[in-house]
């Protein structure tokens, strides 16, 4: 009952981590509206998710949340946000790249500990951890690249878009028994910084 209970809230923790380092990489700018609305939106996709996980199981509802969560939140950035849509796209990419090392760490913790508590209590300090990290180190660079060209957008986001289509198909295939350490996540980061530096 309890691996149940913090697997659902590793799934929530999941979604708002993801919705806010997405809003951090858009650029959004943190006003008192914008949280809000950011809060009303990820309770709704969390009110969404709920009903899914209940109508379906939580298996297919894992494999619907690129079709539940992110395409609706490139939408909402672009059309409510007024975000262009390459920025829109290329944050919410990059937000699920930056959700897999929360990843590593409740993985990493569940080997050693051979616990499936562990896992997820890991992952959920994590989560408080890498955003705290991306928020003051990483957010404003990424937003600015973002915002200097469509090149510049592109890189960052071609990375992501392959890892994302890699381990979406490593998902269906084997869900939870070794996360994908991608060379690209390497590749993402040493772009990154000769952007930065260039």
């Amino acid at each position: 009952m309890i691996l149940t209970v913090l697997e659902l809230l590793r799934f929530g923790f999941s979604l708002v981590f993801g919705l806010a380092v997405s809003a951090l990489f858009a650029g959004i700018e943190p006003t008192r509206k914008n949280r809000l609305s950011l809060g009303l939106l990820c309770a709704v996709s969390l009110f969404i998710q709920a009903a899914c996980w209940w109508l379906w199981g939580l298996d297919l509802t894992s494999k619907l949340y690129p079709v539940i969560t992110h395409i609706p939140l490139v939408f909402i950035f672009s059309l409510y946000y007024k975000r262009p849509w390459p920025v829109s796209a290329v944050s919410v990419l990059t937000a699920y790249l930056c959700c897999q090392a929360p990843s590593w760490v409740g993985f990493l913790a569940g080997a050693v500990s051979r616990s499936s508590l562990a896992d997820h209590i890991f992952y959920i300090a994590a989560v408080f951890l890498c955003y705290y990290f991306l928020k003051e180190y990483v957010a404003g660079s990424v937003w600015q690249l973002m915002e200097k060209s469509i090149e510049s957008c592109l890189l960052l986001g071609g990375v992501p878009l392959f890892y994302y289509k890699k381990h979406g198909a490593y998902r269906r295939q084997a869900r939870r028994s070794i996360p994908v350490f991608s060379k690209g996540w390497l590749v993402y980061i040493s772009g990154h910084y000769i952007v930065v530096k260039i």
